[in-house]
This record gives structure tokens, sequence and C-alpha cells, in this order.
């Protein structure tokens, strides 16, 4: 795209732990997930190479923030085997504040401490891959809300996920990569990514992939990991990014597909301050070096239409963004974009859909068609589905008058790809006494795949005390057994 094979260091988690200026994330001690479920909480922390080999002890202290009640204090050997503890019998809807302290040989005396982090149990659908307190600063340099799920299964069979760290107006630049040995049972922590934002994990011949921007509106990154996601090489910048009054480069974990020997995936430009996004496409041949900026091209960006046939009327800033590279019913190459509608006519249940010359790559897009469409007011993801022959999503579905409820999340299908039907309600969050409403809970920005019979899913989840739906608070996994049927 620019022509030029541009790498920027990109920090990851491995045995030479975080570097840079990245504050808590450098202390010797530091907590690398937080699971609270439900009257318990699972904490697991890597010490960034020192002190290993030692026979030192750990005591690992949870103090609770309510007036009266003793901390609860744990202490065991820090060696290898004990880089997590689940501490049962807590209580749900109240903060807690943990940290680590490394003991001297004989236990008498504290030489490290490390940085409080903050959690809250409760019941929680799905499993636990990641939790943020949104008053929990350790990344604050990046944010305080867990956001932009990604999935994928290595060819090995592990499961990796990923998600970054966003707060409004923050740095918006580190993204988290977690990776289960068992099918998404149990998750732990493998490494930091920074800078990285609005990443897709994808798999191409083998290898993993991260398509990403440096941070919001950033550059456009792309970069690989040989080993499952503990380490990464430095990524190759394909465009130039901007800012979020300028604009650049805005993306979301959207799918990568392949059609006609070619890598396909959505990308948009602009920014909600410079006045919307224009919708395009990345893609490069199959067999190409991915990691070679020159490998890549992009479409002209095509800005919305108000004018185009079906478009809602008025809207407080109508556009498309997070769109869906998908093959249509025909063989032509779709993109299928959540349409901002809020505030126009109708606020709800409508977007468009995009077509792209699979044969010439830079050629523009052009408006196909207007459908209707459950929980376009959210980033959704589409994939068609060969054994079924159907075209399948998970939506954000709303039931009420607010248009940008996210606590119904559905699972919905097309056999053409035009006419969509929701088959249930896979999180209900309105309903059976739950305690919070549409403003405080979010099942959102949900990325899927595949897993035989499966549908398996990550979800960001705001629940039991987010700063609000939008801003979630956990990064959690699901599976749907059997969901063809």
């Amino acid at each position: 795209m620019n022509g030029n094979l541009t790498r920027r260091a990109w920090n990851s988690g491995g045995t030479d732990g975080w570097t840079g200026e990245t504050g808590s994330l450098a202390e010797e001690l530091h907590i690398d997930r937080i699971a609270p479920g439900d009257r318990e909480a699972q904490i697991s922390w890597r010490t960034n190479g020192k002190g290993e080999g030692d026979s030192r002890a750990c005591l690992l202290e949870v103090n609770l923030q309510a007036a009266g009640r003793e901390p609860i204090v744990r202490r065991f050997d820090a060696d290898e085997d004990h880089k997590s503890v689940t501490i049962s019998g807590l209580d749900n809807g109240i903060d807690y504040r943990v940290h680590l302290t490394r003991l001297s040989g004989d236990g008498s005396a504290a030489t490290v401490v490390g940085p409080a982090r903050l959690f809250r149990c409760g019941l929680v659908p799905g499993t636990i891959v990641n939790y943020i307190h949104p008053e929990d600063r350790t990344y604050e340099f990046s944010g305080r809300s867990t956001a932009s799920p990604s999935i994928v299964k290595l060819p090995d069979g592990r499961l990796v996920v990923s998600h970054d760290v966003f707060w409004m107006e923050a740095g918006q630049n580190l993204s988290m990569v977690f990776r289960s040995d068992d099918d998404g049972r149990t998750w732990r922590f493998v490494s930091y990514l920074y800078p990285c934002f609005w990443g897709k994990l994808f798999v191409h011949r083998e290898r993993l992939y991260m398509l990403a921007t440096s941070t919001e509106y950033g550059d456009l990154l792309i970069g690989c990991s040989e080993d499952g996601g503990d380490t990464w090489g430095a990524p190759t910048i394909l465009m130039k990014g901007g800012t979020r009054e300028t604009g650049g480069p805005h993306k979301a974990p959207m799918p990568v597909i392949v059609h006609r020997n070619r890598i396909w995936t959505s990308i948009d430009c602009g920014a909600w301050k410079a006045g919307g996004h224009r919708t395009g496409m990345l893609s490069a041949p199959e067999d190409a070096d991915l990691l070679d900026a020159a490998s890549w091209t992009t479409t002209p960006f095509l800005p919305y239409d108000p004018q185009w046939p079906g478009a809602i009327s008025g809207g407080s800033l109508p556009n498309l963004l997070e769109g869906n590279a998908v093959v249509a019913p025909d063989g032509r190459l779709a993109v299928i974009p959540r349409y901002q509608t809020i505030g126009g006519t109708p606020n709800y249940g409508r977007t468009i859909v995009l077509y792209a010359d699979a044969e010439r790559p830079d050629a523009p897009l052009v408006f196909g068609k207007t459908i209707d469409f459950h929980g376009n007011m959210s980033k959704f993801t589409v994939h068609y589905d060969e054994r079924s022959g159907k075209y399948w999503s998970l939506v954000s579905r709303v039931t009420g008058t607010n248009a940008g409820q996210r606590n119904v999340l559905a699972l919905v299908r097309s056999a053409d790809m035009e006419r969509w039907e929701v088959v249930r309600d896979i999180l209900n969050y309105e309903h059976n006494g739950w305690p919070e409403n549409d403003r405080q809970v979010g099942f959102q920005y949900v990325d899927w795949i595949v897993d035989g019979d499966d549908l398996l899913f990550v979800s960001r989840t705001a629940l039991n005390g987010a700063h609000n739906f939008h801003d979630a608070n956990y990064t959690t996994f699901h599976r749907i057994p059997s969901f063809r049927d």
C-alpha cells in the first residue's frame, strides 16, 4: 500500500516481560489476569523474569473494601507452579483490592510489593477470559475497559482470544492476548501488544496474525506470532494514521476471508469528530508475504450517501462502519456494515449492502441494496456456514425504545443474506429479575467462529457494576452447542 516495509516494535509479554513507558506493567510482581465470578476470583500474575529459581514465599493478599471486614490472606511458595490462585468464599457486589507481596526466605519481611488491582464478584454468563474494574488504573495509559474481543482457533486446536483496553479520550493503544488449551474451559494470559488497538486475530497458512491499528485512528498495522501468541515480531505499517480530529484508519475485529485467491477484510477511514466514516476493502494475494506492505491493496473509501434507496431519513450522524466481508449467494464480494441510524427514521433495524469487485481490488465499492437487519446499531460479525447453507450472526437485538440497547444477544440467520430471522436469544438480561438495566448491561462487539457442530464466541460484556453498558468490564467466552439445530 505505502510500498515501504516499515516496522515498529511490538512489545509482548513473553519471558522478557513488558518494556517501555507503561508504569506498573513493568513491576516485578504484576497481576496480569483477574476473573471474578460468583463469590470467587481467579488471580494470576507474572514476575517479569526476576527472582526466578529462589525459594522465597509469595503472599497473596485480598482486602475487602467494606467496613468491618478482615483481609483475606493466602501464602505459598513462589515457584513456577504457582502462577495463579482461586479464592472462594467472597461476597458478590462489593469491591475487593488485591496485591502481591514477595517475602524474604523466612517470610519475615516484604521484599517486593506489587501494584494493587480492583475487582468485584458476581454472576457472569459463560467463562471469564479477563476482567478490568472500571476504577482500576493499571492500564490507564490505554484505558479502563475491555473492548474489541477477537477469537481464533490455532491449527493445533488451541483457542486464542484478544481484547484491547479502551476509555474515551484515553491512549487506546494496548491489547492483551489470552489462550485456552482445553476448548475454552480455562484461560491464561500470554502477551501484551503495544501499540495495538481494534485488533483482529486470524490464521493464514498456519501462522497467527494480528491486524490492528496503533491507536484510535492511528497507523494500520499487521504482525505475526510463530508460537501461538506468546511472542510477536515487529509489525508492518500498512497505512499511516491520523487523529480523532482529522480522521484515519478505523476498524474493529471484522472477518478476514479468502475469496478468489485473495485475502479480504473491510477497513474504514474517517472519525466521528471528522464527520463520520467512509467504507473500503483491504486485500492481498493469499500466497503473498502479508508482512510486506507492498502486498496489500485498498479500495477507494466510499462515503455514505443519504440518497441511497432505502436509506433512513434524518439522524444525528448517519454513516457506515465496521463492515463484514462476505461472499453473496451470487458469488459477488459484499460488505455488510454497521449502520449508524440513531435519531433517524427508522432508528433501528436496517443496514446497507455494498459490493466490491473481486477482480479489481483497487476498484471502488458500489451501493447494492438496503435490507432489514436486527442489531445494526452495534458491531456484529457475519459468516457463511457451508454445512447449513446459511449466513449467521450474533446481534444486539432491540426490544424497547432504546435503539442503542445491547443487553439482549440474539442468534440470527439468513438463507439469502437479505432476509434475516431470529433463531433465539442467547443472552437476555432484560427479564428474570436481573437488577441492572439496558443502560448498565451489554453483550456486544461479539466475534465468533464455528467449531464442528458448535459456535464459539467472545463478548465485550458489561455487567456487575460496569461504568455503563458501553464501557465493558469483562471479556467472556461462550459456546452454543449444535447451533445449526
